[in-house]
């Protein structure tokens, strides 16, 4: 009898010697947890704390004379038209069939040039300003030239069949 009780007593020692370890390891864990929350809480408010700052800054009005602007505004649209139309001119050369393509005249200071375009650049640049600026020379197409679209770019030229 003393031999069981032996093992009993054993037993029942190292379970509650695993019930106090695990209950160790909670108590260790509920306490990081409860750090981390802390941590996440303090991050959350300090975000929205930014946001909010954020928006009272785009929410601000900053009154400026309107003469000034739209003087400002029309000698940089007049100093970029040039650039805004070569531009234009150089993004909008794509296309996957002869219809997206058409011929456009742009007049300059002193030229008046033909260029070939897809129909979305032909209809920036009838949105763009008059251009002051003046350009050195217009491409030479010759008489017989065609407007065609060649390894996906519209062009104006020979076509060689």
């Amino acid at each position: 009898m003393l031999k069981w009780l032996t093992i009993t007593l054993i037993a029942v020692i190292a379970f509650l010697s695993i019930l106090l370890g695990l209950g160790y390891l909670l108590k260790e864990h509920e306490i990081s947890t409860t750090h981390l929350k802390q941590q996440l809480d303090q991050e959350r408010a300090a975000k929205k704390v930014k946001n909010q700052q954020k928006q009272q800054k785009l929410n601000t009005i900053v009154e400026t004379p309107l003469t000034g602007v739209v003087a400002n505004t029309m000698k940089s649209s007049r100093k970029n038209s040039s650039l805004t139309k070569q531009k234009i001119l150089i993004e909008n050369l794509t296309c996957t069939s002869k219809k997206q393509c058409v011929l456009v005249d742009i007049e300059f200071s002193n030229l008046q040039c033909t260029f070939a375009i897809n129909t979305i650049g032909a209809s920036l640049l009838a949105k763009t300003t008059e251009d002051l600026s003046s350009v050195g020379k217009c491409p030479r197409y010759p008489k017989n030239s065609q407007l065609s679209c060649q390894s996906n770019l519209c062009t104006f030229g020979l076509i060689n069949n």
